[in-house]
């Protein structure tokens, strides 16, 4: 039960039962991106306080695999596309994505504590290799 609360209160997990984790679409996106930009998965879960000794080795390779699939779906042309346009337009959705969630929550008049943050937030490819060289934005 220790594992699950801990499980609970990292920011890439939605929700957690006995048999289940749900990762919040954000951590599935950014995953994503950063795998595209030739990182590890076992790394990018890590990171995130998800390792690979509880949640398994084989699970974060099926997660990772089946959310690039359905990223790349979404991505209009993505077959003619290299892995860095992939990337931008990925990143370019994800942008839109907050950008539009805080005007919908300004606008419902919802609180969000993390909003004065949001710019010194962490770049999805803050620190990735790309094409042989660090992301830098």
């Amino acid at each position: 039960m220790e594992e699950l609360q801990m499980l609970r209160d990292l920011p890439a997990v939605a929700n957690v039962s006995k048999d289940r984790i749900t990762y919040s679409n954000a951590f599935k996106q950014v995953c994503v991106i950063r795998y595209l930009a030739g990182e590890s998965p076992t790394k990018i879960f890590r990171e995130a306080g998800l390792p690979p000794e509880l949640i398994g080795y084989k699970r974060i390779e099926r997660s990772v695999a089946r959310w690039k699939a359905a990223v790349l779906k979404s991505v209009s042309g993505s077959s003619n596309m290299s892995n860095g346009e992939i990337i931008t337009e990925l990143i370019n959705l994800y942008v839109h994505a907050v950008t539009r969630k805080g005007k919908l929550d300004d606008i419902a008049g919802i609180v969000n504590p993390d909003k004065a943050n949001i710019g010194n937030a962490p770049h999805p490819l803050d620190g990735a290799n790309v094409s042989g060289g660090v992301y830098i934005r």
